[in-house]
């Protein structure tokens, strides 16, 4: 019996997804350690953690950006699609591939730009910290790359006419969630109440 094996993209994709969730939780993770550890040493020692502020500044900005390529590849950030929803197959594919392309636009200016920043402030560092602030601004440079795969995609989708679970309304993802879940229950396999 021949083991099925997923394609190479699809592995690839799960363990880029992966990757960035990871870096996600430990980013999240160092900030919660680092601020509640801040305040509990601040107001009972009446001392601090000296590299909190501004590594907790540093690593919100990686969050952030790095949850924003998550979300799209998952397709399970916030859209307008109310325009797109109303028009024939044609339009939408339009709408799409428009929206897509200025996306697009919008990552090479990260791009471009993230490396000037990134350029210009290897040689600043953070006071307290002692990095330097080509951290803060290679950012752009990273969300602007990773980007680029999961909206063309969405390009590629549209145009091929293929609109199923582009987007998602929230509450019926909620629904759907809370169905997956209840039959897992019934099943026992789910977790319970």
């Amino acid at each position: 019996m021949p083991l099925h094996t997923e394609p190479a993209s699809h592995s690839w994709a799960r363990r880029t997804t992966q990757t960035f969730e990871v870096l996600i939780v430990a980013c999240l993770a160092i900030m919660g350690i680092l601020v509640f550890g801040n305040v509990v040493l601040r107001y009972a020692f009446n001392s601090g953690i000296a590299i909190s502020e501004e590594l907790s500044r540093l690593l919100f900005v990686w969050l952030i950006f790095l949850g924003a390529v998550l979300a799209s590849a998952q397709r399970v950030h916030i859209g307008f699609d109310t325009l797109q929803r109303r028009v024939g197959p044609r339009l939408r594919r339009a709408l799409i591939a428009f929206s897509g392309l200025l996306i697009l636009t919008g990552c090479a200016v990260f791009i471009v730009g993230g490396w000037k920043q990134t350029v210009i402030n290897l040689g600043n560092s953070y006071p307290v910290l002692g990095i330097s602030y080509a951290w803060l601004y290679g950012v752009g440079i990273v969300f602007g790359v990773a980007l680029i795969v999961p909206v063309s995609y969405n390009i590629v989708r549209a145009l091929r006419g293929d609109f199923d679970k582009m987007t998602h309304d929230l509450g019926d993802r909620i629904e759907q969630a809370s169905e997956r879940i209840e039959a897992e229950i019934d099943a026992g396999t789910g977790p319970r109440p």
